[in-house]
């Protein structure tokens, strides 16, 4: 929810207060599932599938991203002290030759 919420942000102010206060509430629920020295969970899976509760690496590098853009609707990116990179980066892959 917040990559359109953020895509959106850059391009109008419109409901910007409403968005920045859902970002606010997103980032302190977030920031809640961080497990010290371990990182985050990926998420819980109904069937006990999948990478699951336990934090690890793919949980960790998901919610690092969804965390700096949270932060970014809040213009508090750069006090993170990272930017995402990779599949998660936050600007389109640059196009290859063809």
């Amino acid at each position: 929810m917040i990559h359109p919420l953020w895509l959106c942000a850059r391009q109008t102010t419109h409901r910007g207060e409403e968005a920045r206060a859902w970002a606010a509430s997103r980032l302190s629920a977030a920031l809640g599932r961080w497990h010290p020295g371990q990182g985050f969970g990926f998420g819980p899976t109904s069937d006990g599938t999948g990478p699951g509760r336990e934090p690890g690496l793919q949980g960790t590098e998901m919610w690092l991203a969804i965390v700096w853009l949270l932060a970014d609707v809040l213009g508090l990116a750069d006090v993170l002290g990272y930017r995402p990179r990779g599949i998660h980066r936050p600007e389109p892959a640059s196009a290859g030759k063809a």
